[in-house]
């Protein structure tokens, strides 16, 4: 089975993000409605976490956490460098070509409900759910990783109370699995990185050359 295509642009023809939408605010898990189930904490995307961690002199491998911490203790200089910073961080990727795909956090935690396997293929852009949505995109260059296994989704979903909170960690860990493989082998992961808008995840990163 395979889901509705989500809204994506092409490697030929990326999107071009514009500042407004590389605000730190609007990568912050914003609280959530009662209905929609997601948790309503932080989690920024990897490449931004670099960078502030970067900028904070904190350690590189520094979590969400140790950064909100640090930054809600830091002194106004500090505090004004950084927003210059962010700044600049903005406006170079808003002149940079990323690719971009919008997937309803929803039919994630419906994925994992049913035991359904979940795969985005960087070269395709796009996301596919069901038994084959890894065997179509095993050839022409396609560059998939897997969001969601079918076995460890049947194993998981009679443990988790909220498969809708959990989707966000869930699909950054296994985004941060993918590219410290592809770094490990020497391949280029792509900056491959994800976080949350609203009720949709949003996947993004480098076009294929």
């Amino acid at each position: 089975m395979r889901a509705a295509q989500p809204t994506a642009a092409t490697p030929r023809h990326p999107r071009l993000f514009s500042k407004q939408n590389l605000q730190l605010q609007a990568f912050s898990l914003p609280p959530a409605a009662p209905a929609s189930g997601i948790a309503s904490s932080c989690r920024l995307p990897i490449n931004l976490r670099s960078f502030l961690a970067q900028q904070l002199g904190c350690e590189s491998d520094a979590s969400d956490d140790t950064i909100l911490k640090y930054a809600a203790h830091a002194d106004q200089f500090t505090l004004n460098k950084l927003a210059r910073a962010i700044r600049r961080y903005s406006t170079a990727l808003a002149h940079e070509a990323w690719v971009q795909c919008s997937v309803p956090v929803i039919s994630f935690a419906e994925a994992h409900q049913r035991g359904c396997a979940v795969v985005l293929c960087l070269r395709c852009a796009r996301v596919d759910f069901g038994d084959g949505a890894l065997n179509d995109h095993q050839s022409n260059g396609c560059v998939p990783i897997t969001l969601c296994r079918k076995e460890t989704c049947q194993t998981h979903a009679s443990t988790t109370k909220d498969p809708v909170a959990d989707v966000p960690e869930r699909v950054q860990r296994l985004v941060e699995e993918f590219r410290a493989l592809r770094s490990a082998f020497g391949l280029c992961h792509f900056d491959l990185d994800c976080y949350l808008r609203g009720s949709h995840l949003i996947l993004m990163w480098r076009p294929l050359g």
